[in-house]
């Protein structure tokens, strides 16, 4: 098993591993701060020592990072990996900012029922069961609030109970999530709110940062 060090740290961004398997591209190391796609959050770039790592995700349940070549390490090696940090952060105040987003949108158009989610570096993908289209009116309004919110500067924590379960708090919202998160509302800054139709019977609300 792959020790997750995220779980712990949201802000590691390097660290030391020893190399378990390598099959093909794919690498698994016996600790990692790459979070591998799940729950909805795209998995981690970054390199182990110094190669390119395209991507991280769940392959038979271990915890894989895929080079972009062959690694000229070995099994048994020392390595150290490094994350994209800036993407990395991107990807944490979106999806900080996704969790509150939901929390207005309801307040505004009611209990929708969600059908999906993706977040990665560039905007937050949710998308809801709607048989209209969203009044934009409502949406402007969903995105004054959610901004008022983060402006207040919201403590973020993550408890994880005994069996595991992450439960993510910010102010009045409450959320299962094992995603990876900032601290603080202030770090996100200033959302904006997109509508899109991915569908018939579904409407889609893109959360992006601005600036």
């Amino acid at each position: 098993m792959t020790t997750r060090l995220y779980d712990e740290d949201h802000y590691l961004a390097e660290f030391d591993a020893k190399v378990s398997e390598i099959n093909g591209l794919n690498v698994v190391l016996d600790q990692t701060v790459f979070y591998a796609k799940s729950g909805g959050q795209t998995g981690d770039k970054g390199v182990i020592n110094g190669e390119t790592v395209v991507d991280t995700i769940f392959i038979d349940g271990r915890h894989v990072h895929v080079m972009a070549k062959e690694p000229d390490f070995s099994i048994d090696d020392s390595v150290h990996g490094a994350i994209d940090w800036d993407r990395r952060y991107h990807i944490m105040k979106i999806h900080s900012a996704s969790h509150i987003m939901e929390y207005f949108f309801y307040k505004n158009f009611g209990l929708l029922k969600r059908l999906g989610s993706n977040v990665d570096d560039k905007k937050d993908r949710s998308d809801y069961k709607a048989d209209n289209r969203l009044d934009p009116e409502k949406l402007k309004r969903t995105e004054d609030d959610i901004n008022a919110f983060l402006a207040e500067g919201h403590e973020i924590t993550i408890e994880v109970a005994e069996d595991g379960i992450r439960t993510w708090r910010c102010g009045p919202i409450e959320d299962h999530c094992g995603g990876t998160h900032v601290k603080n509302t202030t770090e996100i800054g200033m959302i904006k709110l997109k509508r899109k139709n991915p569908g018939r019977g579904k409407e889609r609300v893109e959360t992006s940062l601005v600036g």
